[in-house]
């Protein structure tokens, strides 16, 4: 016999299932209470009813699109025309170092002030740094960047100048520790565009904030055609990022605005100064001019800086016949002061490689010969004048002229004849 259950009547426990939809799809739970049976269809023949239905297939699930990061972030981000901003820097920097120098050699080292008093320098070129950074923080035009560059780099310039007078107990502005202090921070700050130039380009963020800089550009009016086409290339690359897509989104919606704005006629304000130069310098610096030019230059300095070697040779001889003098001092017999022996072995290098580019020159070696004269006047620049400054002040000054005018001279033949990016 077959048990059916009654209307009304209670029937045996029954799981009644739940649906509960996560991550797009049906999961069935059984409850965990007891219920009532439903009652038995009329109709049917004592069959009872159940209330459990099979779950159908999940939908399919879409990829998850990146969003915007959830948290902030906080590294730092180059601007774009970071390069050319500390570069500004270091030349203001150098520029003033060495203009103060033959300035104060040249007038027999003044005192401002007079008497009791004396405004040094250094007085001044903190005052260019508290307004540079005043500049900063105050105006957010295009022009601050190249304006704060030029304060710090002639404020640096005139306070690090003073450095001697700040680690002597006597203030001794000569101090032979002054002029390698002053210059590694020169090389420093070289240091910095080098690593600046080295920065990766085109990541979201690095591109959000190059096009929010070049927007200024855009309230300010007409935009320059150099400044749209960067702007434009910006936003360009910004729309192809697929990391960022509220940033993509944001480049679609600024470049029609981009599109439609104004461009002022392009002009060119030293066109006709830039033309005459251009003319002069193909009359008077044909390639073999130039090039004789750059040899004898080249030959005439690395001769200069071979007596680094004989000096180099007497000091490891220690012969007792032979005296080093230096700037009207003599060298004691038999001693090796480091920073002469290291010097003078720089100095040797230096010499050898500028006589072999000038060889090379005059062969019509060229891309050899401007090489190798870049060597040397590399090598002369970033490391042997801090020791040679620590001999002679005045003397790396005249050196460090000398080299950059000539590293000048090897970089535009390059760019001239051998194609080379400026």
């Amino acid at each position: 016999m077959t048990a059916t259950a009654q209307p009304g009547e209670p029937g045996p426990e029954r799981a009644r299932p739940t649906s509960t939809a996560r991550d797009g799809g049906t999961v069935t739970e059984a409850a965990t209470t007891p219920t009532a049976a439903a009652p038995a269809d009329p109709g049917s023949d004592g069959a009872t009813a159940t209330d459990a239905a099979a779950p159908g297939p999940a939908p399919p699930t879409t990829p998850a699109i990146p969003t915007a990061p959830t948290t902030r972030l906080r590294g730092p981000v180059v601007r774009d025309d970071a390069v050319q901003t500390v570069r500004l820097l270091a030349v203001a920097f150098g520029v003033t170092v060495v203009v103060t120098r033959l300035y104060l050699a040249l007038t027999g080292y003044p005192q401002i002030g007079g008497g009791e008093y004396h405004l040094a320098h250094a007085l001044w070129g903190g005052l260019l740094l508290l307004a540079g950074g005043v500049v900063a923080l105050l105006w957010s035009n295009r022009w601050v960047q190249p304006a704060t560059a030029v304060c710090v780099g002639v404020g640096s310039g005139l306070f690090v100048d003073e450095v001697g007078k700040f680690i002597t107990r006597r203030n001794d502005y000569f101090t032979p520790l002054a002029a390698p202090i002053i210059y590694s921070t020169f090389l420093a700050v070289l240091g910095v565009v080098v690593l600046a130039r080295r920065v990766p380009r085109g990541r979201p963020r690095e591109l959000t904030y190059a096009v929010v800089v070049r927007l200024k550009d855009l309230a300010d009016g007409p935009l320059r055609p150099a400044d749209r086409s960067g702007l434009l290339r910006d936003l360009d690359a910004l729309r192809a990022q697929r990391e960022r897509p509220d940033l993509a989104a944001l480049a679609g919606a600024v470049q029609p605005e981009v599109d439609a704005a104004p461009v002022e006629a392009p002009r060119d304000r030293l066109g006709t100064v830039r033309g005459a130069l251009a003319r002069a310098e193909r009359v008077l610096l044909p390639r073999w001019v130039h090039r004789l030019l750059l040899a004898i230059c080249s030959a005439v300095l690395g001769l200069l800086s071979l007596v680094g070697l004989a000096v180099l040779i007497a000091l490891l001889s220690a012969a007792p016949d032979v005296q080093i003098v230096l700037d009207d001092r003599a060298v004691a017999p038999g001693t090796r002061p480091p920073a002469l022996v290291l010097a003078s072995a720089g100095e040797a290098v230096v010499g050898i490689l500028l006589v072999l580019a000038a060889v090379a020159l005059l062969v019509g070696r060229d891309r050899a010969g401007t090489a190798l004269c870049r060597a040397g006047l590399v090598i002369a620049l970033a490391g042997v004048n801090v020791a040679l400054g620590y001999l002679d002040a005045e003397l790396v000054v005249v050196a460090v002229v000398v080299e950059l005018l000539l590293l000048l001279v090897a970089i535009r033949y390059r760019t001239r004849f051998l194609h080379d990016r400026a």
